[in-house]
């Protein structure tokens, strides 16, 4: 099967719009949602987000892209534009800052969603409130209105099929029944205070079988017949956020081994030096190198030196502690984190690794390879207070681990006594 690329395969299937800016503005990649709305200014890709969206030749004031302010907050707007067939259309951009591991901006993703539906609705809400038809089951959305007392006053199909109920059960319901993180005396609050402006928020909801799920949320408030009533519109984006967690995990993983990747190893490796600092919890590193790895590759083709890294990660991560790291330090070398133990407790699962790697040889089309790996294991706890710090850690280890390699491969060492 053709692998495909997950951001594509996202950008071109979830029913929004969305961009990926650099830090300039300039659109990197764009959704097949954005060049079908967009048709006079396809292709996407090389414009300025706020050419496209506004029509400027500059960048629209307060952007994330015009000036990073080192907020992680999304700059959100509402526009209108005039569609292909000449109506007005309405759409909400939110622009998420990106940032690299040292914190600083890199670029944004533009999240566009098409509110026109709610802009005509939101006009017609005090007049149209007691109508059905604001409440049409093939709505894509969940619509619920809620009382000042926090009790559902009327629902749509969607909403009930979202929280896992019949519509005649939701009509039963409080806010308190499916609202996550507020309590009662808060969600009165909140109905008190919402106005016609209303409010754009996410939230995570309960369903009626205990599981969660995230939505999006767009609220207003009116008074009809002297009563105050608050209608919502709900849209379920666990996927979004699904598809979000994942973007994030890839950017912290080695593309071939899956392992964490060394910058994100480092940053871990450095908030354990600062716990260290301050409870003295000891922690281990393991630096890890397979023995004549290059024989591998001239042997047989990096493909399957590639299946040998992988394979040889698995094992990596399979065999260490949850609460453990394991990341790729580089071409065939490997690391890991022993977190909240010391140096005894670390040659012990070193040992264990060892015997591991040795009787699982590895099958790749027939021929078995048998690799074995050199460790230099170095505990945090073994420093000098005038040589005490993260670089020091690494250097230790490291020249252990070359002293494995001097002695003969195939083992580790952890003090300056002779390879085992």
């Amino acid at each position: 099967m053709e692998n495909r690329d997950p951001l594509e395969v996202f950008l071109n299937t979830v029913q929004d719009g969305f961009l990926l800016l650099d830090r300039e503005g300039t659109i990197v990649r764009a959704g097949r949602w954005m060049e079908e709305r967009f048709p006079s200014a396809s292709p996407l890709a090389g414009k300025k987000c706020y050419a496209v969206l506004h029509e400027k030749t500059q960048p629209c004031a307060g952007c994330v892209c015009e000036a990073d302010l080192g907020a992680d907050d999304p700059c959100t707007c509402i526009l209108s534009r005039e569609s292909e067939d000449g109506r007005t259309c309405w759409l909400q951009t939110k622009v998420y800052p990106l940032r690299d591991a040292d914190g600083r901006f890199s670029g944004a993703i533009a999240h566009i969603t098409d509110i026109t539906a709610q802009k005509c609705t939101e006009e017609r809400l005090k007049d149209e409130i007691y109508r059905r038809r604001l409440l049409v089951d093939q709505s894509r959305d969940g619509i619920v209105v809620i009382q000042q007392d926090g009790k559902v006053y009327e629902a749509n199909e969607k909403y009930a099929r979202m929280l896992g109920y019949a519509v005649e059960e939701v009509r039963e319901l409080h806010m308190w029944d499916w609202q996550e993180g507020f309590t009662k005396e808060e969600l009165l609050h909140m109905i008190e205070t919402v106005d016609a402006a209303g409010d754009h928020f996410e939230q995570r909801h309960r369903r009626k079988d205990g599981s969660y799920y995230d939505v999006e949320i767009s609220t207003n408030g009116a008074v009809i017949g002297g009563q105050k009533l608050v209608f919502c519109v709900c849209r379920d984006i666990s996927e979004k956020k699904a598809m979000e967690r994942q973007i994030r995990e890839m950017a912290i993983r080695d593309p071939l081994t899956d392992l964490y990747n060394r910058r994100y190893i480092f940053e871990r490796l450095d908030e354990m030096e600062a716990e260290y600092s301050r409870t003295k919890r000891d922690f281990c590193i393991s630096i890890i190198d397979l023995d004549n790895f290059k024989t591998v590759n001239d042997s047989y083709g990096h493909v399957v030196g590639d299946q040998v890294l992988k394979e040889f990660a698995g094992t990596l991560a399979a065999s260490v502690r949850r609460c453990d790291l394991v990341g790729r330090y580089g071409g065939e070398e490997f690391i890991i984190l022993s977190r909240n133990t010391g140096p005894a407790e670390t040659i012990m699962m070193v040992e264990r690794l060892m015997d591991t790697v040795r009787n699982k040889p590895m099958m790749f089309n027939d021929r078995e390879i048998s690799p074995t790996f050199c460790c230099g294991i170095a505990g945090r706890s073994e420093l000098p207070p005038e040589d005490s710090s993260v670089d020091a850690l690494l250097r230790r280890a490291d020249a252990r681990l070359y002293s494995a390699k001097d002695a003969g491969r195939n083992c580790y060492v952890y003090s300056e006594a002779a390879a085992r």
